[in-house]
C-alpha cells in the first residue's frame, strides 16, 4: 500500500519514493528482496531465446575493446556452446509472459500504473559481460536476482551524447563515471531515464532483471491523433461567405486567423471525452505483426472461451456511468461494470464472450478484429 514502507524501495514508501527519485535521481536499495534466490535457471533462459516468437539478443564485447557486435534470435542451442568464456551477455525481453511466476513477481511495482510497465528484461552474462555504456529513454529497476554485477552512471548527464558509429547498438563514444555500486543477489539499484550507465558482471552465472517504464513521445501522440484525425476528416474547404471587403489585401486579417484556428481545433477535436478514447486506444494498441493471408477468416464465436496474447495490453479508465474498457486499440464502452469487474476483466487470460454480452454490448466487434488479428484464440481450457 502506497502509505506503508516498502523493503523493495529501501524502506521509503511508494508515496516517499514517487515524490523524491522517481525521474528525477538514482536510488541503490541493499536486500530490496532479501534471501532472494532466482527461479529461473539459465538453461531455461537459454530456451527462451531459441523460440521465434521470443525477443532476444546475444551482444559480446568488452568496453576497454570496444569490440561490440550484437545477434538476434531466435538461436540456435549450439550457439550457446560456441560462447567465448567471458565478455558476452543474454538478454531476453517480455519474460514475464513466459514465465509463470511473471505476473506475480512484478505486483510488487503496482504502485506505478500497468500503462507506463514496459517488460520484465532478463540478462544472463558471463564475467565482464556488459551492453557497454548506454543511455536509456525510460524509468529502469535493475533488480540483481544472481552473481554480482557493478553499475557505474554519470552525473551530470551530456547534453549532447555521441554514439558510435555503425553499431546496431547505442553506445556511447565517451563515458566517464562519477559513481558506481556493486549489486548482490536481491539488491536493486533504479534509474530515471537520461542517465549514462554501464554494468559489467563481475561473476559468471550472472543474471540481472530490468523492470522498465517507457512513457509515449509527444510527437508520436501527436503523429498518431492526427493520422486518426485525417481519417475521419472529409475533402471539405474552408468557407467564408458572407466576407466582408477588405481595405489591406496583403493583411491576414484577425478575423480570419481566428476562423482558421477555430476550424482547425474543431477538426482536430478538442472535445475530452474524444481525446480520452483515443489515448485508451493508442495506449493499448499493439504492436505490428505480420498477418496470415493464406488463412480463411474466423469468425466469433459468443460460446467459445477465448485465450487473450499475453502481449495483448488491457486497461479501464472512467467513473461509474462512463467507464470504458480498452483493449488491443478498441474501446468498449463499460458503463455497467465496477471497478473490480473492470480490474477482472483486464487481468483475465481468458474469457467466453457470452459471459460478459449483456454488459458490454460492444465486446463482440473488438474481440472479432482481435480474433482476425491473430491477438486472441480459441483455448481449450476454462476462462480463468
Amino acid at each position: 500500500m502506497p502509505a506503508h514502507p516498502d523493503p523493495l524501495l529501501g524502506g521509503l514508501t511508494p508515496a516517499e519514493f514517487l515524490r523524491d527519485y522517481w525521474q528525477q535521481r538514482p536510488l541503490r536499495i541493499r536486500g530490496a528482496i532479501p534471501e532472494f534466490v532466482n527461479p529461473i535457471p539459465a538453461d531455461e533462459l537459454a530456451g527462451l531465446a531459441c523460440d521465434p516468437e521470443i525477443r532476444a539478443r546475444l551482444v559480446l564485447g568488452h568496453p576497454d575493446r570496444k569490440d561490440w557486435s550484437v545477434e538476434y534470435g531466435p538461436f540456435a542451442p549450439e550457439r550457446f556452446a560456441d560462447l567465448p568464456a567471458t565478455a558476452w551477455t543474454l538478454l531476453v525481453s517480455e519474460v514475464e509472459h513466459y514465465w509463470e511466476g511473471g505476473p506475480d513477481w512484478l505486483r510488487r511495482f503496482d504502485f506505478i500504473p500497468h500503462w507506463r510497465r514496459d517488460d520484465l528484461m532478463v540478462s544472463y552474462a558471463a564475467r565482464e559481460g556488459s551492453v557497454g555504456p548506454h543511455i536509456d529513454a525510460y524509468d529502469v529497476f535493475l533488480f540483481q536476482a544472481q552473481g554480482r554485477r557493478r553499475w557505474q552512471i554519470q552525473e551530470p548527464s551530456p547534453t549532447s551524447p555521441i554514439c558510435l558509429p555503425a553499431l546496431p547498438l547505442a553506445i556511447l563514444r565517451s563515458f566517464e563515471a562519477t559513481r558506481e555500486w556493486v549489486l548482490e543477489p536481491g539488491d536493486m539499484l533504479y534509474l530515471p531515464p537520461g542517465v549514462p550507465h554501464l554494468g559489467m558482471s563481475l561473476d559468471d552465472d550472472c543474471m540481472t532483471w530490468s523492470i522498465g517504464f517507457r512513457a509515449p513521445a509527444w510527437r508520436d501522440l501527436l503523429a498518431a491523433l492526427l493520422e486518426e484525425r485525417l481519417a475521419v476528416t472529409g475533402p471539405e474547404l474552408f468557407g467564408d461567405p458572407g466576407r466582408r471587403p477588405v481595405d489591406r489585401a496583403r493583411e491576414i486579417a484577425a478575423e480570419d486567423l481566428t476562423a482558421l484556428r477555430q476550424g482547425l481545433l474543431r477538426h482536430l477535436g478538442t472535445n475530452a471525452s474524444e481525446l480520452d478514447r483515443f489515448l485508451g486506444e493508442f495506449l493499448t494498441r499493439p504492436p505490428d505483426r505480420d498477418a496470415d493471408t493464406d488463412a480463411p477468416p474466423a469468425q466469433l464465436d459468443p460460446s467459445l472461451c477465448y485465450r487473450f496474447d499475453p502481449v495483448l495490453r488491457r486497461f479501464w479508465s472512467g467513473e461509474a456511468g462512463r467507464r470504458t474498457l480498452f483493449l488491443g486499440g478498441h474501446a468498449v464502452p463499460a458503463a455497467a461494470l465496477t471497478i473490480p469487474e473492470a480490474d477482472d476483466f483486464c487481468a483475465r487470460p481468458a474469457l467466453t464472450p457470452r459471459d460478459w454480452a449483456d454488459r458490454l454490448a460492444g465486446l463482440a466487434p473488438a474481440l472479432q478484429a482481435l480474433l482476425t488479428g491473430g491477438w486472441i484464440e480459441p483455448d481449450t481450457g476454462p476462462a480463468e
